[in-house]
């Protein structure tokens, strides 16, 4: 079973992956594109760490954990 913090932690993670793919010369341009694609409705760290204070609240309960209940490895 997926924990919160472990979402989080995937959903910013993937979101910095994306980032990299999209800097990185050795990439094919159609990856690199495709990064891009998905990056422009990717919601950005706060934007997460907006919706894991919202589910503390009761809204997307039990799916999100705030940056501070995830660990010190996350930028």
């Amino acid at each position: 079973m997926t924990m919160p913090n472990e979402r989080t932690r995937a959903l910013i993670w993937a979101g910095e992956f994306l980032r990299e793919v999209r800097r990185c010369d050795s990439v094919p341009e159609n990856l690199k594109a495709k990064a891009y694609q998905i990056l422009r409705h990717y919601p950005a760290t706060f934007e997460i760490q907006q919706a894991a204070t919202m589910s503390e609240h009761g809204l997307f309960s039990a799916w999100l954990a705030t940056v501070e209940n995830i660990g010190s490895d996350v930028a």
